[in-house]
């Protein structure tokens, strides 16, 4: 049903400048406005000077900061909203897990294969091949490395799952990588290669134990893929309408190893420092300081965050905050739940960091100031992260903003818990849908009450007026599919917006709402950022971020919102991308 706001601008508030009138550089008017200001929900113009807003309120009135150098911009009915904030992605360096064959598309094993034998006869001079997207269900069972040699024997094959935790490896790649009988697994039943009765690894490795291969066989090139990934993913978040971005980790096949993860972020930062610099970082970035490995001592992981602070704190760059990833995902069964998987009765998951371990880590920052985001996708860790969280409060950290970042297989009493007490949350909403295939995967591995119960209820965590953003997690989504109001449609309908024939998932009280949405990717992840003073919203005084688009979204039906255009988006009152204005 459409929603037409025939109530727009009966009466509009105009907000001004206190101080003397000023020649604006830029001036939007004749918009649909939708400011993210509860005092003034609708305007018709913006004007923008120096990079901040001077204005906003009627058409009628801004031509009063018109000079003859400002640049006017007529959106005769388009809509401006504030720049998109992103709650959760990577997309500083990993766009390398995106390389070569997508197998999205893909619906069985043969369909895979026929996908990999097509790439590797199209590139027949390429030493490594590359693929992202297949699934345990659409396989119908544990890939091997036989399989990809019937298609691809002369290339190195690595094939990254959906979540890109798990990945696909033929004989060569394994060869290549140092992988055979005597490997030893990282963390049994947790981080471990997939092996056939004489303990030989088939060629499937489950929870980034396949890092170590992809290192050896020298198929990492931090100089070049980091370069190239931070490019290309900011080149895209532009487009998409983003301007800002908690980028919760850097993704790099060093992870896990405490010195070499931190080599990782001296290089990234200082790429993105130069980039802020010459006024070509086109994202807000508000680094998260990955925590992966548990034998690191919480309080060095606390002074190498605070250390990366001091020297990266201003509002384009800044190290934000500290990620603790404790675990991997119930997909995979390898998140702890408070019950049985169904598919494997008798077993409830596995922790890679211990709950102890967590506690100390965000006890430990928060004595910092230091926020601490925490990876959370088994029901138990929901459990053991809020008691972290309450506990922290309790110990006189009343400032802190520890987010629960996924929040996936969640029991009902903890979501009540982590609403009532205000606890930030992160979710993606492509998940709740038939998207890679998930709502079969969740039937499987959860069950039916708890497939449409416990995971991923947006609407539930939205309840008290709770902070909540909405991301894609890139690279675990796509980023063609990564755009915010790619992400709204699918939280609007619990449906797939590229695929027609997409069933919702039930029960249909977890959609939410358009007005919803768009907090959940402006004012709201702005808050978790504590921007929330400076962007997310279209007021006087804030940073010029916005968004253009080409219909008003109250327009729309939900299910033509992923499909309304991006025309620009403005930094600083820069844009950073344009499309038809």
């Amino acid at each position: 049903m459409k929603k037409l706001v025939s109530i727009m601008l009966s009466v509009i508030f105009v907000s001004t400048p206190t101080w003397a009138e000023v020649i604006a550089d830029k001036v939007f008017k004749n918009a649909k406005v939708y400011t993210m200001d509860e005092s003034m929900p609708w305007a018709e113009a913006v004007a923008i000077k120096g990079g901040k807003i001077i204005y906003v309120g009627a058409s009628s009135d801004v031509d009063n900061f018109v000079g003859v150098n400002t640049e006017l911009y007529d959106l005769k009915n388009k809509m401006l909203l504030p720049g998109f904030v992103s709650g959760h992605d990577h997309l500083v360096a990993s766009n390398w897990t995106k390389a070569g064959v997508n197998l999205f598309s893909g619906k069985s094993k043969d369909d895979y294969l026929k996908l990999v034998k097509d790439w590797a006869d199209a590139h027949p001079d390429d030493e490594f091949l590359y693929g992202y997207g297949w699934s345990y269900t659409t396989h119908g069972g544990i890939p091997t490395a036989k399989e990809l040699d019937s298609v691809a024997p002369n290339h190195k094959v690595i094939l990254f799952d959906f979540t890109i935790h798990d990945a696909w490896l033929n004989s060569a790649m394994l060869e290549a990588g140092g992988i055979n009988k005597n490997t030893k697994d990282k963390q049994p039943g947790f981080s471990y290669w997939h092996r056939d009765e004489q303990g030989n690894p088939v060629g499937a490795a489950v929870e980034l134990s396949w890092f170590p291969a992809y290192l050896k066989s020298g198929a990492w090139n931090r100089e070049k893929l980091v370069v190239e990934s931070q490019k290309t993913l900011y080149d895209n978040a532009a487009s998409q309408g983003w301007t800002s971005v908690i980028n919760v980790g850097l993704v790099t096949p060093n992870i896990s190893i405490i010195d070499a993860n931190i080599d990782e972020y001296e290089f990234a930062m200082d790429l993105l420092h130069k980039l802020e610099k010459s006024g070509d970082l086109k994202l807000r970035t508000f680094m998260h300081m990955m925590y992966k490995n548990g034998e690191w001592a919480p309080k060095k992981a606390v002074e190498q965050t605070l250390a990366f602070k001091k020297r990266y704190n201003s509002d384009m760059l800044r190290m934000a905050g500290l990620k603790v990833h404790p675990e991997a995902n119930w997909g995979t069964e390898t998140s702890l739940l408070l019950k049985d998987y169904t598919s494997n009765p008798g077993y409830k998951g596995i922790r890679g960091i211990s709950a102890e371990r967590v506690d100390e880590v965000i006890l430990a920052a928060n004595a910092e100031s230091i926020d601490v985001s925490i990876h959370v996708d088994g029901s138990a860790t929901a459990e053991a992260t809020i008691d972290s969280i309450l506990k922290s409060r309790k110990q006189g950290n009343k400032d802190e903003r520890n987010s629960l970042q996924h929040f996936a297989v969640v029991n009902p009493k903890d979501m009540k818990r982590a609403v009532d007490n205000l606890i930030p949350i992160n979710m993606t909403p492509i998940w709740r849908t038939d998207w890679g295939n998930g709502y079969q995967l969740a039937l499987a591995k959860l069950g039916k009450n708890r497939a449409h119960n416990t995971f991923q209820m947006l609407a539930d965590a939205f309840e008290n007026g709770n902070h909540v953003s909405i991301s894609a997690d890139v690279p675990s989504t796509p980023a063609y599919e990564a755009g915010a109001l790619f992400l709204i449609e699918s939280a609007m309908t619990r449906k797939n917006p590229n695929d027609p024939e997409s069933k919702a998932w039930p029960p249909k009280e977890q959609a939410i709402t358009l007005e919803q949405g768009l907090k959940a990717v402006t004012i709201l992840p702005a808050w978790q950022a504590r921007m929330e003073d400076k962007i997310g919203s279209l007021e006087v005084g804030k940073y010029a971020d916005m968004v253009i688009l080409e219909n008003n979204l109250f327009d729309l039906d939900a299910d033509e919102i992923g499909e309304a255009k991006v025309l620009g988006t403005l930094v600083e009152g820069e844009f950073t991308f344009k499309d038809g204005l």
